[in-house]
């Protein structure tokens, strides 16, 4: 759970540390009317790339949540022009790794290969992409598969804890409606069904291609149009998003038989386009620092404390940790926090953690998939992929004056979901924050 919370900040610094090196080399064209962003390679032979539909959890209801996902996962299972096997054994003697996933804000159908059989794997991904044929019994397994995930979710206790915190922050939002699906919505989902899904979403208004690999534009720009320029223009749009209303303070506890309690509170926060998400970031950045040293560190109240913010068009902060004593160790965060908001850094330890969080940026940018991951949320989340050259200069201006401003503005009025023992958690504390 901490690596996640952790990872969306440092998705927001990566993709703007590369857009701040690389710009020139980035393109955004159009082609047979699709967006298509392109940065081309020529250190390595790794060809990446992303197909975006626009739209994720709005444009699911809770009685189809999962299909898209379901389709995608679905759609290297039988396509057209090659048999599930033949698809498989194609794919395994070039090379071309085929995948999916998919978030509140869009889905993506992944493909990474190497230059060497760039014209197979292309013309596997679109196969899938595009011809997917959907065979009954293949849907089956995948919808067992998904059905039996969902079953299981609150086997784990941090993933169950990150679902019922969305779904307490976003009560009545689209966001409450998981991409994944549930048990119920998926056991309703037939080949038809993804057919007739297909038919309405894949149309070229929803969809934006990211590719970064040692290919021509001259040979990119031929396959897109003649895999993707039959598509219809438009249908199945994606249906924007309001912003969450005033949050207010609320507790939900999951009475479990647990040797710790697993604890998280989410709040309300800035989206990448917002002028305050840099200042956010260093200081989420600096509090998941702080929350470590405080609450593991000097007391040894858990193994696992950590601070986070996503990359959401509605966005929200978190703070979570696992403790014995909750109440005791709550009490310190909100201590640390209200350190954060009241208390001016020295700008040395500000630069400092921005040296940090940066490097640790790097590390996460080293591949071509990675690299096209950056530019695609940016391009669809944040407003443009040039906005993530834009997002470095604006980090590195951030202030102590700036990060006490936006941590009394943001961190506060959380909502928080407990899996645990409720006679250790005292829910006015929760509440307090």
């Amino acid at each position: 759970m901490r690596k996640s919370l952790i990872g969306s900040i440092a998705l927001a610094l990566v993709a703007n540390v590369s857009g701040a090196q690389t710009t020139k080399a980035v393109s955004k064209f159009d082609v047979a009317g699709i967006p298509v962003i392109f940065k081309p390679i020529s250190a390595n032979e790794v060809v990446a790339v992303r197909l975006y539909i626009r739209g994720g959890s709005a444009n699911l209801t809770a009685a189809n949540a999962g299909i898209e996902s379901m389709m995608l996962q679905a759609s290297t299972l039988g396509t057209a022009k090659y048999s599930k096997d033949a698809f498989a054994v194609r794919s395994a003697e070039s090379g071309t790794n085929i995948g999916s996933t998919t978030t509140p804000d869009y889905s993506v159908l992944t493909l990474q290969g190497v230059r060497q059989n760039w014209n197979t794997a292309w013309d596997l991904f679109t196969q899938a992409a595009v011809h997917p044929i959907f065979p009954a019994s293949e849907v089956a397994i995948v919808k067992g598969q998904a059905v039996d995930a969902a079953k299981r979710l609150p086997d784990d206790a941090d993933t169950y804890l990150a679902f019922l915190a969305d779904s307490l922050l976003y009560a009545g939002h689209p966001y409450a409606v998981t991409p994944a699906g549930t048990a119920s919505s998926l056991s309703s989902i037939d080949r038809d069904a993804l057919a007739a899904w297909h038919k309405q979403r894949m149309t070229k208004e929803n969809l934006v291609i990211v590719v970064v690999g040692n290919v021509s534009r001259a040979d990119l720009t031929a396959k897109i149009h003649q895999s993707f320029g039959g598509l219809p223009a438009k249908g199945g749009a994606a249906v924007s998003v309001a912003p969450l209303p005033a949050i207010t303070p609320q507790v939900v506890v999951v009475k479990r038989p647990l040797p710790t309690n697993y604890i998280i509170g989410q709040f309300a926060a800035p989206t990448l386009t917002d002028p305050d998400y840099p200042a956010l970031v260093a200081a989420t950045h600096i509090l998941a620092s702080n929350l470590f040293q405080e609450v593991r560190t000097k007391r040894n109240l858990t193994y696992a404390v950590a601070a986070g913010l996503g990359t959401r068009r509605v966005n929200r902060g978190s703070l979570y940790v696992t403790a014995i004593a909750p109440d005791t160790t709550v009490n310190v965060i909100f201590s640390t926090v209200k350190h954060l908001q009241n208390e001016p850094l020295p700008q040395a330890t500000i630069a400092e953690n921005q040296n940090v969080s940066l490097t640790h940026s790097f590390l996460e940018q080293e591949t071509n998939m990675g690299q096209a991951a950056t530019l695609g949320m940016w391009e669809l989340i944040g407003g443009g992929w040039q906005n993530n050259a834009r997002f470095i200069s604006a980090y590195k201006r951030v202030t102590a004056v700036d990060i006490q401003r936006v941590a009394r503005k943001y961190m506060q009025h959380a909502r928080f979901v407990v899996i645990g023992d409720p006679a250790k958690v005292t829910q006015s504390l929760l509440t307090s924050f």
